[in-house]
């Protein structure tokens, strides 16, 4: 049940320890407290989301193994594989490393899941 605090409408939710001890950590080195941490971090999330809904709306990850995201592309009907190789994300279907579908896992959380190997990924 929402409350109003400073004028506005609040709720409380759950968060894992785990989560709120390193957002803790982060909201610290930024200088904020948490609440204010965690409602920028949900706000840039969420804006995120969508832009990323409304420049590449028929992309969305299926799978992630390895070194290796598939896309499901609605707009082409097909799944595409994005590899990790020498620091840089591959295109298997554009054989690129610079289409959209590449731009797309740059953008998303999922980026994280990419066996690299102990290679850094280049930024």
């Amino acid at each position: 049940m929402p409350v109003k605090r400073g004028g506005r409408s609040v709720v409380t939710v759950e968060i894992f320890l785990e989560n709120y001890e390193k957002m803790k950590k982060r909201a610290i080195q930024k200088r904020l407290n948490i609440k204010e941490y965690v409602n920028d971090f949900l706000q840039v999330y969420l804006e995120k989301e969508e832009f990323l809904s409304r420049v590449a709306p028929s992309l969305s990850v299926d799978s992630y193994e390895g070194n290796r995201i598939t896309l499901k592309d609605v707009k082409k009907k097909i799944l595409v594989d994005v590899f990790y190789v020498n620091g840089e994300l591959q295109c298997e279907i554009d054989q690129t490393n610079n289409c959209i579908h590449t731009k797309f896992i740059w953008m998303i959380p999922e980026i994280s899941k990419i066996k690299t190997n102990g290679n850094k990924i280049k930024e």
